[in-house]
């Protein structure tokens, strides 16, 4: 079996090979916004693997190459690719996938400081779904960020928006039901 330091190497390796091409292309198309979106992602995926290093907090391999294969996905199939405007769907898919692998990331880190405890399976799974739309909410600002002040076209109207928001949501949901399946943290009380 492969250690996680080893497999955090490999996936740190995999995804800064392809970042790194991707901001080439993107440069060499004269996409700015999509240069500055791969190093946006590139620095929070190495902030994450920093503060790990330092012992701040632990991520489970199966959650890291998740949030490497939706960075991955999401700039190349996304981006160089063009599904985000070839396809209808595609934009809606990734939020449910991204939400539901940053949920996973935000529940590591916090299950690393706190263990979460609740006599109802239900508030837990409200709270970890809450956690993981909040940052879906979060991504739509950064979304409304870039399209104010670097002109990018990343939100197409408040449909676009609640659809979004809609499929976080669905993201964050299938999250809460796995880390309840598995009881990754979570301390059911008897009543």
């Amino acid at each position: 079996m492969l250690n996680e330091s080893f497999i955090s190497k490999i996936l740190s390796i995999i995804l800064t090979i392809v970042l790194f091409f991707s901001s080439i292309k993107f440069f060499m198309k004269k996409e700015f916004s999509l240069v500055f979106y791969v190093v946006f992602m590139y620095m929070v995926y190495i902030i994450l693997l920093y503060f790990e290093y330092r012992k701040k907090y632990k991520i489970q391999p199966y959650i890291k190459i998740l949030l490497v294969s939706a960075i991955i996905i999401d700039v190349v199939w996304g981006f160089y690719l063009d599904l985000y405007d070839t396809s209808k769907w595609f934009d809606k898919l990734m939020h449910l996938f991204g939400c539901f692998c940053f949920t996973l990331v935000f529940i590591s880190i916090i299950h690393s400081h706190v263990k979460i405890v609740s006599p109802s399976k239900t508030i837990i799974f409200i709270f970890i779904t809450s956690l993981g739309v909040t940052s879906g909410v979060i991504y739509e600002f950064i979304e409304f960020g870039l399209d104010v002040f670097i002109k990018t076209k990343t939100q197409n109207g408040l449909v676009d928006t609640n659809l979004d928001l809609l499929f976080d949501t669905f993201g964050s949901m299938a999250a809460a039901y796995l880390i309840l399946c598995r009881k990754v943290g979570i301390y059911i009380q008897n009543k």
